[in-house]
């Protein structure tokens, strides 16, 4: 898409957007329009009057008064006015746009959030974590039951687990 600057009147300046054309009725090729509406009517929703501007590039502009009549062409740098329907038209600027739009979505930080909690669980799993539980009957023996698990290097627990159990009395 693109936008046609233009000023009418008492030097006041419109931004009009500019449609793609290309296809639709009898337009062929790279072709962008815009209309203009004037006139009493130019707030009523059908048959509205007004001016036609249509561009094959972005160095010119057709101009068309509300019978559909070719009134001329400018380029924006030329900076010379056209009358059109009682109105003095001064084409400023053509520019481009692209179809980029930009939005927001509040649910984003908690995504994040998410994310960062997995990584923060995923390294935490890479620790060795190990329990160790002891259990003494009251029968008069002096017997200390012990036992341990280890989710990481269970060789290297079993070998410091009978190191601490070698040094219990």
């Amino acid at each position: 898409s693109s936008s046609s600057s233009s000023s009418i009147g008492k030097r006041e300046e419109l931004v009009l957007p500019m449609a793609n054309l290309e296809n639709k009725g009898n337009f062929k090729g790279k072709i962008w329009g815009t209309f203009l509406p004037i006139g009493d009517d130019a707030d009523a929703s059908e048959n509205k009057k007004g001016i036609s501007l249509v561009a094959r590039d972005f160095q010119s502009v057709a101009i068309y008064d509300s019978k559909g009549a070719f009134v001329g062409v400018r380029r924006p740098t030329s900076k010379k006015p056209i009358d059109v329907d009682n109105i003095s038209l001064v084409v400023e600027e053509i520019s481009g746009a692209t179809g980029l739009e930009l939005k927001t979505d509040p649910g984003v930080p908690f995504v994040y959030a998410g994310f960062a909690g997995l990584l923060v669980t995923s390294f935490l799993s890479l620790l060795s974590h190990s329990q160790v539980w002891g259990v003494q009957k009251n029968d008069g023996n002096k017997v200390l039951y012990v036992s341990g698990t280890s989710n990481r290097g269970k060789e290297e627990f079993r070998v410091e687990f009978d190191q601490v159990l070698d040094e219990l009395p």
